[in-house]
């Protein structure tokens, strides 16, 4: 979901998404497969096919097609999106289909290749403001927010209009520490466009952290108003039904987002974040047993026990 990424909470939204987020690098540089197009030596520029010769050449690849040569076993082969995008990008080669191949590398987690893409475009488009969009994100994610930040920016100068560059621009100020200037971002993305169910979902997260309730509350709906399925929303919805002192109804919110697995385990991290130490080890055993796979339940489960022996808790 290019551009609509928001801001990470303590809560497993989606169990490897807001909440991955280890080691940061290494994981995400998982290279199942080598990719079919290169990326290093001089760039040249085609100039856009025909209609007639754009058949032409997807009929030759057709004729020449051989599934177990062209692409074996690697994700390219794997994964339809991928292999769609190296197909655009093979007949032309253009900022904009290097970004849709990076977007398709990122969303299955190599994001070493996405990286390579993305630099690939700008040098194509020195001012190609979504390029510089999903670099700053990808060096958010990677924890280099100086780089995220310096890139943002190069967006947004490119783009001043880009309601999901200053939403990135907003998660990076939230990751440095700077709920004023990520309130500030977050505001200017809706200002931009309204229906920014991402950006309005962010705001709800730093009036959370705040513990402004009645704010949170009020962008968290509105958010989910115009996305019902938006997660992160629902789960950012849920603390500040825990700041507002309903634990309970924060608890059963949680529960609705997700899998039973997920729930359980947001339901465990809330419960540890406000000093329920025993009870949160419960919830995370529960979400360990719904999903053996969920090794991370497992850890909490026994930090939770932890503090709750070292206060004394029964």
């Amino acid at each position: 979901m290019a551009g609509r990424v928001v801001v990470g909470i303590a809560l497993m939204g989606v169990v490897s998404g807001c909440a991955a987020r280890g080691s940061r690098l290494a994981g995400r540089f998982v290279k199942p497969g080598k990719p079919q197009v290169t990326l290093e030596g001089p760039i040249a520029v085609r100039p856009e096919a025909t209609l007639r010769e754009y058949a032409r050449r997807v009929r030759t690849l057709q004729a020449n097609a051989r599934p177990k040569a062209a692409f074996g076993s690697t994700i390219e082969g794997q994964n339809p999106v991928l292999a769609a995008a190296l197909l655009k990008l093979s007949m032309h080669e253009s900022a904009v289909n290097h970004r849709e191949v990076a977007a398709a590398y990122r969303a299955i987690g190599i994001s070493d290749y996405a990286y390579r893409h993305l630099a690939r475009a700008i040098r194509l488009d020195p001012c190609d403001g979504a390029a510089f969009d999903g670099l700053a994100r990808l060096w958010r994610d990677w924890g280099m927010l100086d780089l995220a930040l310096s890139d943002a920016h190069r967006g947004i100068y490119c783009n001043p209009d880009s309601p999901e560059l200053h939403n990135t621009l907003g998660t990076v100020l939230q990751a440095l520490g700077q709920p004023v200037n990520a309130q500030r971002a977050f505001r200017r993305s809706v200002e931009l466009n309204p229906r920014a169910a991402f950006a309005l979902s962010n705001l709800c997260y730093v009036a959370v952290s705040r513990a402004d309730a009645i704010a949170a509350r009020q962008h968290c709906s509105a958010a989910l108003a115009l996305e019902p399925t938006l997660t992160a929303a629902r789960n950012n919805l849920a603390l500040a039904d825990a700041i507002a002192g309903d634990v309970a109804g924060a608890e059963r919110r949680l529960m609705e987002s997700g899998s039973e697995a997920q729930g359980y385990y947001n339901v465990g991290v809330l419960r540890l974040s406000i000093g329920r130490y025993k009870e949160a080890a419960t919830a995370f055993d529960r979400a360990a047993a719904e999903d053996p796979s969920l090794r991370i339940a497992r850890e909490r489960a026994v930090q939770a026990r932890r503090r709750a022996a070292s206060v004394n808790q029964d």
